[in-house]
């Protein structure tokens, strides 16, 4: 779980916030606020906690936003050390790989574009893109076809394409 900022032409800033599933690299959740406050973070968690239903870790960055009582939520938060992305490098990787492979092709304008670019990039990077991590597979279970005629897919206006079998 963590946030980045995205910055508008128009000047403003944006927060992302994202909950990633470190075994398949999966992202779970995401949400865009000018305010990223506790309240928000807590929102998020309470979503979060009627979907999965279930205990599980949390591990953030000792941001302010992040404190709160975890176990009211039967989930247990693991905070990293200070001044060590490393400690929750897949999150890490996800903010790059989407800079690198979405946003930074894009003049951003507000919120409902940062919106639409990360709902198409996410269901990409969780559905088609294979990841180096978890041996080349891709997070939600894609079986390729092994006959049929190769079509490809533009994704993020044709920033990337999919290529795949059309079933006969």
């Amino acid at each position: 779980m963590d946030f980045f900022t995205i910055d508008t032409i128009l000047n403003k800033r944006y927060y992302v916030f994202f909950i990633i599933r470190h075994k398949t690299r999966e992202i779970i959740r995401f949400a865009i606020t000018q305010n990223p406050v506790k309240e928000f973070v807590r929102q998020q968690i309470i979503e979060f906690e009627n979907e999965i239903g279930t205990i599980v870790y949390l591990i953030h960055d000792n941001a302010s936003q992040f404190n709160l009582n975890y176990l009211s939520y039967s989930i247990k938060g693991v905070c990293t050390s200070v001044k060590t992305p490393v400690m929750n490098a897949i999150a890490e990787r996800f903010v790059g790989s989407a800079r690198r492979e979405a946003l930074d092709y894009f003049i951003i304008i507000n919120q409902n574009q940062i919106k639409n670019i990360l709902n198409e990039y996410i269901d990409y990077y969780n559905t088609m893109r294979a990841h180096q991590g978890i041996d080349q597979q891709v997070p939600k279970e894609y079986i390729p076809q092994k006959n049929g005629k190769v079509v490809k897919m533009p994704i993020l206006s044709g920033l990337h394409h999919h290529y795949y079998r059309k079933a006969a």
